[in-house]
């Protein structure tokens, strides 16, 4: 069996190459002694904040309501730019329900090893003291201020977005427009959804990805959720179909699986401005012609105004400096960049004036095995627990959940296989616990869908949902009886 990742340079290579699962497994048992100690900080850490959430979600009449579940801005106190985003959310928070919008949640720049003492003090201590603890939580700034690891963390506790934009003004922007489509008399988008799947043969993972994630969720949408699903796959995914799908519609949800783009070694201006764009059907080297990305959003025209668009890529979400693999496997770049950033594409298509409203994407590289196993692609299945956490995202966004509580099953799926890791190595210590083949064999799995639940983020307010027209039959457009 092969572990695969998605992901492709200008060559048209993969960014990873296939590696054996006993390689795989090599590489992770002789990197886990030097990781335990961070591995069971993190374990505590998320293992606790689950448990609180669990709590004070009970305590919540409608965990979908900002207002009654509490909605908070997260600032960095070293952002120099600290005021005036607070001052520009203001509006926002006001329509949150934010009782002090001038007084935000304030992160100090503390290491990662005391970021389980931030937790205690920011969330569990307000409880016992009787405050309400906000569920949701809009980071405010980009990664060299607030980690994208804190916001990894903190999704375990809470309902997470983040606003990353290179002006004040695109702030601005995106708070005016969330609180128009909010007010307006009717939904700017359709009952519909399109999905993108690009196909590479038996060899590439999309070819996966197309057959046991699109196509699925594409029946699944139009049968179960009853909305027009207009699927573009193999042949099909070419970037002017995707375009042409695009331009001038209203879909509530744009779900894209395919590689994204890596430009490893590159100038940083160049790797901000494309990494992570979505790689369309092509074979051989890529050009402008092959690839979606934030230059090919309009600026002086309605685009996907008032939906979701959901990308599953590498660096569709953004990049770090340092992979977070390369302290677990071999042949894994030190370095991806000179500083972590967050992609272009989900900057542009949020700031966009009559763009959509949320974004969800993976960060660092994206594994296969996240959500299905070439030598068993029946465990794809809508209901099989890989799967799940995708197609209860969809679910809970197009049943107008807020998209910062559509990633709960992921989230949680996070702190499950931290929690499993970390007891394979209790037991080693203990000598309970021997690897055999099929012990190898789980211990793989559940760490890559552990490091691909854990990249998973929402670009955008978490409160921020879609609005849907009335039920009607998605074919004929009359109404459901």
């Amino acid at each position: 069996m092969k572990i695969m990742a998605f992901g492709k340079d200008l060559s048209g290579q993969l960014l990873f190459p296939p590696a054996t699962e006993e390689a795989f497994a090599d590489s992770l048992e002789a990197a886990l002694s030097h990781n335990a100690q961070g591995l069971k900080r993190l374990t505590h850490a998320t293992g606790a904040a689950v448990a609180f959430r669990g709590e004070v979600t009970r305590s919540v009449l409608d965990a979908g309501d900002p207002r009654q579940a509490g909605w908070t801005l997260l600032v960095a106190k070293k952002d120099p730019r600290r005021q005036e985003l607070i001052e520009v959310l203001e509006r926002l928070a006001v329509h949150r329900g934010m009782s002090n919008p001038a007084s935000p949640l304030e992160f100090g720049g503390e290491p990662e090893e005391e970021w389980g003492a931030w937790l205690q003090d920011n969330f569990f201590a307000r409880q016992l003291a009787g405050d309400k603890v906000p569920q949701y939580i809009l980071m405010v700034g980009g990664p060299g201020v607030l980690p994208f690891k804190l916001q990894s963390l903190l999704d375990t506790v809470a309902n997470v977005g983040r606003v990353d934009f290179d002006s004040v003004a695109e702030f601005g922007q995106y708070v005016d427009k969330l609180l128009r489509l909010e007010a307006a008399p009717e939904p700017s988008v359709r009952r519909e959804v399109v999905l993108f799947g690009p196909d590479g043969g038996p060899q590439d993972p999309t070819y996966f990805s197309c057959e046991y994630m699109i196509k699925p969720l594409s029946d699944y949408v139009g049968s179960a959720l009853r909305f027009r699903a207009t699927a573009l796959t193999g042949h099909e995914a070419t970037k002017q179909k995707l375009v042409e799908a695009l331009r001038g519609a209203s879909p509530a949800l744009v779900y894209t699986a395919s590689h994204g783009l890596g430009l490893a070694g590159e100038t940083l201006d160049r790797q901000k401005r494309y990494n992570g764009a979505l790689c369309c059907q092509a074979a051989g080297p890529l050009g402008a012609e092959d690839l979606f990305s934030a230059d090919d959003v309009p600026a002086d025209e309605p685009f996907l105004e008032g939906s979701v668009f959901f990308q599953f890529a590498c660096y569709g979400y953004g990049t770090p400096a340092q992979s977070d693999y390369t302290h677990w496997l071999q042949n894994v770049p030190g370095r991806c960049a000179d500083e972590d950033f967050v992609a272009a594409l989900p900057k542009r298509l949020l700031a966009h004036p009559r763009g959509p409203i949320a974004y969800v994407g993976h960060l660092d590289t994206a594994f296969l095995h996240g959500f299905a196993d070439q030598d068993e692609p029946q465990v794809a299945d809508r209901w099989h627990t890989r799967i799940q956490p995708f197609v209860h995202a969809v679910q809970s966004l197009l049943q107008v959940q807020p998209s910062g509580l559509a990633m709960e099953d992921m989230n949680k799926r996070f702190a499950v296989c931290n929690t499993l890791l970390t007891s394979t190595y209790d037991r080693l210590q203990r000598g309970t616990f021997s690897w055999t083949t099929e012990g190898r064999k789980r211990f793989v799995d559940s760490w890559i869908m552990r490091s691909d639940a854990q990249n998973y983020m929402v670009f955008g307010d978490p409160a921020a949902r879609l609005r849907i027209p009335e039920a009607q039959d998605a074919l004929t457009g009359r109404d459901r009886p």
